[in-house]
């Protein structure tokens, strides 16, 4: 196993300033991705009403679903098919804000302040929800997301740069409190705009106010429209349902003239339903993942606000930037980032999925597999494989080991034996070593003595 860089990892966890980056894969795969969604919207054959469609698609996809994280803030019921994999991955949320203030506790605040920076392109509250379980239990954590207010909370850069201390009971001491600012520089679904007296507008976190409730019911119209569509007209197009219709969407090969008009008649066809929904999404607070990102100016103004911040960061003294679940395909942030390895000073940690991301990821820069800058790293599934053989060999030295230890993986004859901070995953008809999200804490935490221990619903009594 390649240990070298996971120890500077941990060292500079301690020593430098720190943002971890997380992006789509550390929500995954509570929600799904609309795959090839900005190359369809920017097809040359597709018009208003398929564009409409395709936006309607991607809100399916990617963010109805977090009408029950809001629920699930609030104490409400959030029974559904998925609340047990919702549950789990707000578990590694509140693992991994747990991991980052164990290693601010041993952190000198003289050298560098006790607080870490999440930057997320994430709209989601996974984060969210992790950190209000974790303040309940521990309420010496300053959460910063950049608010100021009480009824309402408005954001602003300038609430990131502050410092909490903690003085005692009788202000004969004061120690600076751990902090997580969090930065969501592709905004949030829990955002809205605020104007007041013609004033500038900025934006507000709407706390308690459902804001996808209201669409996820317009979206249940559009549906009922969709699937009407098919029985009407079930032989006429390539599709025959709306899951059918996304699996074609999100295969390259398909993504043709055909699957082009198809998406023009259905939009069509849903009409005024269509058009009402889209008018509210687009009216949400977030970047869409599109060459024309930005549905109005306040998210604009905000979006690029966001990355001056990251950027800032990046050319401190003593900076680290660990990435997670990100694939660089946002070219402002990677440009920010190939610009700040200019900075001798910043060291990048990016943690592959597979052992295929990395060279995908480096063609997102400017610089070549061969002469990767001496301070970006990257930690991939491979750096923990400990030993291979044949599957015959295997079952004859290891019969009486115990696995548990280990990620055994076999594949046609083959057995590979990694740490068990790697994960598999099924991709066809093999088992591919990953690190997910697990195996990002689980590597986070190894010389963590207070480990996190998994919190207890209170409302079931289950662990979640």
């Amino acid at each position: 196993m390649n240990s070298s860089v996971v120890e500077v990892l941990k060292e500079s966890l301690i020593e430098k300033n720190v943002t971890f980056l997380l992006g789509a894969g550390a929500s995954a795969p509570y929600f799904s991705s609309l795959g090839n969604f900005e190359e369809i919207l920017s097809n040359e054959n597709i018009d208003y009403r398929g564009k409409k469609l395709v936006k309607a698609l991607f809100y399916y996809q990617s963010i109805r679903d977090n009408v029950y994280l809001h629920h699930f803030m609030f104490d409400k019921c959030c029974c559904n098919d998925k609340k047990d994999l919702m549950l789990s991955i707000i578990d590694e949320y509140s693992r991994f804000i747990h991991n980052g203030i164990e290693f601010l506790k041993v952190r000198n605040s003289r050298i560098s302040p006790k607080r870490f920076n999440v930057i997320t392109t994430n709209y989601d509250l996974f984060i969210e929800s992790s950190i209000d379980r974790l303040l309940e239990m521990n309420p010496r954590i300053f959460f910063n997301d950049g608010t100021n207010g009480y009824g309402k909370r408005v954001i602003s850069t300038d609430n990131f740069n502050k410092t909490l201390l903690y003085s005692g009971v009788f202000d004969n001491y004061s120690n600076e409190m751990p902090a997580v600012n969090l930065i969501k520089c592709h905004g949030s679904i829990n955002w809205k705009e605020y104007a007041k007296n013609n004033n500038r507008s900025k934006i507000q976190v709407a706390i308690e106010e459902n804001l996808i409730s209201p669409i996820n019911n317009d979206l249940e119209i559009v549906i009922q429209e969709i699937n009407q569509y098919f029985k009407e007209f079930p032989f006429i197009m390539n599709t025959d349902s709306l899951e059918n219709l996304i699996e074609n969407m999100n295969n390259i090969e398909l993504v043709n003239e055909g699957l082009i008009n198809e998406l023009n008649f259905i939009g069509e066809h849903a009409g005024e339903s269509l058009s009402k929904l889209i008018e509210k999404v687009e009216a949400l607070q977030i970047v869409l993942p599109t060459k024309d990102k930005f549905q109005t100016t306040l998210i604009k103004e905000h979006y690029f606000s966001m990355l001056r911040l990251l950027s800032y960061e990046l050319e401190k003294k003593q900076s680290l930037l660990v990435v997670f679940g990100f694939s660089f395909q946002d070219e402002h942030i990677s440009e920010i980032v190939q610009r700040s390895l200019n900075n001798p000073a910043l060291l990048v940690i990016i943690f592959c999925f597979t052992d295929n991301d990395k060279s995908n990821i480096i063609s997102q820069f400017n610089f070549s597999i061969g002469n990767v800058p001496i301070n970006i790293k990257f930690i991939e599934p491979k750096d923990f494989l400990i030993k291979e053989m044949d599957e015959e060999n295997y079952m004859e030295e290891e019969e009486n080991q115990d696995d548990s230890n280990f990620t055994v993986i076999t594949n046609e004859g083959r057995v590979s034996i990694y740490s068990n901070v790697v994960s598999e995953n099924e991709a066809g008809n093999s088992v591919i070593p990953v690190l997910n999200f697990s195996s990002f804490n689980s590597i986070l935490e190894m010389n963590i003595v207070n480990k996190y221990i998994p919190i207890v619903d209170k409302e079931t009594g289950d662990t979640e």
